[in-house]
């Protein structure tokens, strides 16, 4: 199981990208993280 729990993420920007999103991944399940094409989906460190 994953879960995520009030997952917020704001750029330098003040661009609100993800606010207080919670929700559970279980056992089994699939899930995928969808976006129009530069939405930053995946993020590089």
């Amino acid at each position: 199981m994953i879960e995520f729990k009030n997952v917020s993420k704001t750029y330098d920007t003040g661009t609100e990208a993800v606010k207080n999103a919670s929700f559970v991944i279980e056992k089994g399940d699939f899930a995928f993280l969808v976006g129009s094409s530069g939405s930053r989906k995946i993020n590089s460190y």
